[in-house]
């Protein structure tokens, strides 16, 4: 081997220490991170209850309201229409003033 040679030999053997160095630096301080989890103590015993209170005093009863004004009844309401369609004959669509008409499914409907 010539002198390069081992000038590149010696660089790289150097390079190596240097990272293994580098890596021993960073990981030893994580290792003993996960060590001392380990070796927290204990939580504390829970703190016995308080005593309790004494009640308090009752509080005076309050004005009586003035009675409220009647109400006024109500009108009745009209007859709800029935939901959905009507059927009706075709005097009676025309008597209301409508016009039977035949939709393009064949079925009749009074239109108003």
């Amino acid at each position: 081997m010539t002198k390069e040679d081992d000038k590149v030999v010696s660089r790289r053997k150097a390079l190596t220490r240097i990272g293994g160095l580098a890596l021993a630096a960073y990981s030893v301080p994580a290792l003993t991170t996960l060590s001392a989890a380990h070796a927290s103590s204990a939580p504390s015993p829970a703190s016995a209850p308080s005593p309790a209170s004494a009640p308090s005093d009752p509080s005076a009863p309050s004005d009586p309201s003035a009675p409220s004004e009647p109400s006024v009844p109500s009108e009745p309401s009209a007859p709800s229409e029935p939901s959905g369609p009507e059927v009706v004959t075709a005097e009676e669509c025309e008597a209301g003033g409508g016009t039977v008409v035949t939709r393009e499914d064949g079925v009749k409907v009074c239109q108003s």
